[in-house]
């Protein structure tokens, strides 16, 4: 954290490698500039201009003044017997979200939140009691790993990536699929895209726009096996069935084609 309260500033972590080049060609500045700021993001966890030893002071010193560095601050962390940690976040604006660390046989598995809140209704969800509250930002879908991987005592090695917790991630496209681009960035996180999992309640037509924007894994929420029950568990249904919802999935290339 910057520890300033100008909100109206740009979070650097909102942006794209090419909105970030875009941003600092507006600044005169090389775009390669953007590479090493991303580095200093993801790969080191710079969490303030002064940590990003790798740019100058003068440049330093300008995006002090034009842009802001802000991610999720951990409230507390739960350890259950198997191991899983679950970890309260705190927003900018005081809002709550929650991430999860999974242990697996020879790696962890961090499970991200991509809205405050969900209005998808499924009755099964304590999530949906809660209400929608908003869409997270990318900073802070992004943010849930690089605070827990650089804040967090003897976090683990993360390995695989799920959008699986608080929230609908194709309700919030836009946002979800720029933290995907900047967590499968070179210079951002490095993750494969094998390693990305998105998980959907049914939003047909996202899934279909998904398919073509981004590689990454898809899981879908069914819960029942026919369209009456699920309706009645999951108000999706009733707009996209389940007929509809399985063409949608096969409408999505298979990810081996592209490997």
């Amino acid at each position: 954290m910057t520890g300033r309260t100008e909100y109206s500033f740009p979070n650097l972590l909102d942006f794209t490698q090419e909105e970030l080049q875009d941003f600092i060609s507006a600044l005169g500045k090389e775009k390669f500039r953007a590479r090493q700021i991303m580095k200093c993001l993801y790969q080191s966890g710079d969490a303030s201009f002064n940590e990003m030893n790798t740019l100058s002071r003068e440049f330093r010193a300008t995006l002090f003044q034009i842009a802001r560095i802000s991610r999720p601050q951990i409230v507390k962390v739960q350890e259950s017997k198997d191991g899983t940690k679950k970890a309260l976040l705190r927003l900018e604006d005081g809002l709550f979200i929650e991430s999860v660390l999974i242990p697996g046989k020879n790696n962890w598995t961090i499970c991200l939140s991509t809205q405050a809140g969900c209005a998808m209704d499924c009755k099964f969800c304590l999530t949906a009691r809660q209400g929608f509250k908003r869409n997270l930002k990318p900073s802070e879908i992004t943010g849930q790993i690089l605070t827990l991987k650089h804040e967090l005592p003897q976090c683990p090695d993360i390995k695989n990536i799920v959008m699986m917790g608080m929230g609908e991630p194709l309700a919030n496209y836009e946002n979800v699929v720029k933290a995907i681009k900047n967590i499968t960035c070179d210079f951002g996180l490095g993750f494969s895209s094998r390693k990305v999992t998105v998980s959907t309640c049914g939003l047909a037509p996202q899934i279909i726009r998904l398919g073509k924007d981004i590689c990454i894994n898809l899981a879908v929420s069914l819960n029942a096996q026919d369209n009456e029950t699920r309706s009645k568990i999951m108000p999706i249904n009733k707009k996209f069935s389940l007929e509809v919802l399985l063409e949608a999935c096969n409408s999505i290339p298979c990810p081996d084609a592209d490997y």
